[in-house]
């Protein structure tokens, strides 16, 4: 039933007049494709669902991303846009509020000023994790309003994933120019920076000071990144939390396209030609899905990023041992408690190739553990520290506990990563004088900063438990340094 408003006296229909005629213009943006309307949160601009390429469907799915098409008047900008279609095999990840669907390559904004004519301030791209099979930029641990309030202009993007995102077929790498497949998850996200590249001035943000940061997948996906010669120019630091693309997160060509024909043989299309692409691109997304829900701890397809000749030319450990890789400052760490061999071993290595490359590096470990009888079970977890680099002061979980010292660690956190991404090192504006000295790695030393309990500069506790991990890895033909 429709209600009719009440009907308004002339002195009250004036005061609500006056009111409306003075209710503050929701901020508007014109990028490349058209103007966008977001909304004003409490002094900072968030633009959410904005579109930076086509939709990757029907023709276009398993394609490079190709460019958003161009809309008329004014495009609301103030819901997220669709989620990449994804399982939900983590409690902390909920991507089905917005909805899932092919047509998901979106990303959205926080920035605190329009002002072009003030000065341009650093940019921070986050790239989510979730194993490259689930998350979604959008996700409210992903605010960005914290650190757009500190300086930053804050960029969230989703990319394709799972088999829509990482399906290396050789019918796919036959009809390409470049006889490459499998990275379109990372196309997507180099899509991304190229549209920041273009269009982040217009939200007040500095093209040439892009930091690139992420978290599991999101880590392994700024490794891929630092090693792909097609997102040269698009970003001056990094920041890989829990996550390198050293010892986990890309697969070998070989191995990539065996996995692609034993999921294809599973929904039904056998063998190789053109024939098969075609087949596999009339599929419905749902059948799809369905034939990758089974993890791969359990036998199941696991879809990562693969060295493709193209993309990817070299493995992460190879491009950077070979100088082959964009060398820019970088922030990487861990999470004390996640596993030594598939996290804290690789990520030291990955900070001694960078090093010695003469290239500023800074390693973390985050030690933060709630007080609750649960987390002191746990830890400091995988994935622990994402609310904290966004600023916020108590995890958005209460299973995650609580402690008296998270104000601490938040604002800390927030802090250096937003001094990095100013000036490619932690211990600038807004650091400077507030929190303790962030040294710089170096192999002969083994340097990092503790953010926990504490915040404290210190050397490796688990110097010698990653010297026989590297020993392990280096008889197996991985590229560890000494």
């Amino acid at each position: 039933m429709i209600r009719p408003l009440p009907q308004l006296g002339v002195a009250a229909s004036a005061i609500f007049f006056l009111i409306g005629a003075h209710r503050p213009a929701s901020p508007r943006v014109t990028v490349d494709s058209g103007t966008l309307e977001g909304l004003d949160t409490a002094g900072v601009m968030v633009f959410r669902g904005i579109p930076y390429a086509a939709p990757p469907v029907g023709e276009l799915r398993w394609k490079p991303p190709q460019p958003a098409k161009r809309w008329s008047g004014v495009r609301p900008a103030n819901q997220l846009g669709h989620n990449c279609i994804q399982h939900q095999p983590y409690s902390d990840i909920d991507p089905f509020t917005a909805g899932v669907s092919e047509d998901c390559l979106y990303l959205n904004v926080w920035t605190n000023s329009l002002d072009t004519r003030a000065t341009r301030r650093p940019v921070m791209v986050w790239i989510h994790g979730g194993g490259f099979w689930a998350g979604f930029g959008g996700e409210e641990r992903h605010n960005g309003a914290r650190l757009a309030q500190k300086g930053a202009v804050v960029v969230t993007i989703n990319y394709r994933l799972g088999p829509f995102g990482f399906f290396a077929h050789p019918a796919l790498a036959a009809e390409s120019p470049h006889r490459a497949a499998g990275n379109y998850g990372l196309l997507d996200q180099i899509a991304a920076l190229q549209w920041v590249k273009r269009n982040i001035a217009r939200f007040g943000g500095d093209p040439s000071r892009v930091t690139i940061f992420g978290e599991s997948a999101g880590g392994m996906s700024v490794g891929s990144l630092i090693a792909s010669p097609l997102a040269k120019g698009l970003f001056q630091r990094a920041i890989l939390e829990s996550g390198t693309g050293v010892g986990i997160g890309i697969t070998a060509r070989d191995t990539a396209r065996a996995i692609a024909l034993r999921f294809a043989e599973s929904v039904g299309v056998l063998g190789d030609g053109a024939d098969a692409a075609k087949l596999l691109r009339a599929l419905h997304p749902d059948t799809l899905l369905a034939a990758s829900s089974t993890g791969a701890s359990a036998g199941g397809p696991r879809f990562f990023p693969v060295v493709d000749g193209w993309v990817l030319p070299y493995p992460v450990d190879s491009a950077l041992l070979s100088g082959a890789a964009n060398l820019v400052p970088v922030i990487a760490g861990t999470n004390r408690d996640e596993g030594d061999e598939w996290m804290g071993a690789p990520t030291r290595s990955f900070a001694r190739l960078m090093s010695a490359r003469g290239v500023p590096t800074y390693v973390y470990m985050f030690s933060r553990v709630g007080d609750d009888s649960l987390n002191r079970k746990r830890g400091a977890y995988h994935s622990a520290e994402i609310t904290f680099v966004f600023g916020r002061s108590h995890p958005l979980q209460p299973s995650a506990g609580s402690t008296a010292y998270d104000s601490t660690v938040a604002a800390t956190m927030s802090d250096y990563w937003v001094a990095f991404a100013t000036s490619g090192d932690p211990n600038g504006p807004p650091t400077a004088d507030k929190w303790p000295r962030w040294p710089r790695y170096e192999s002969s030393t083994d340097a990092l900063l503790e953010i926990g309990p504490e915040i404290t500069a210190r050397t490796m506790v688990k110097r010698a438990v990653y010297d026989s991990l590297d020993a392990v890895a280096r008889s197996h033909g991985h590229l560890r340094p000494h």
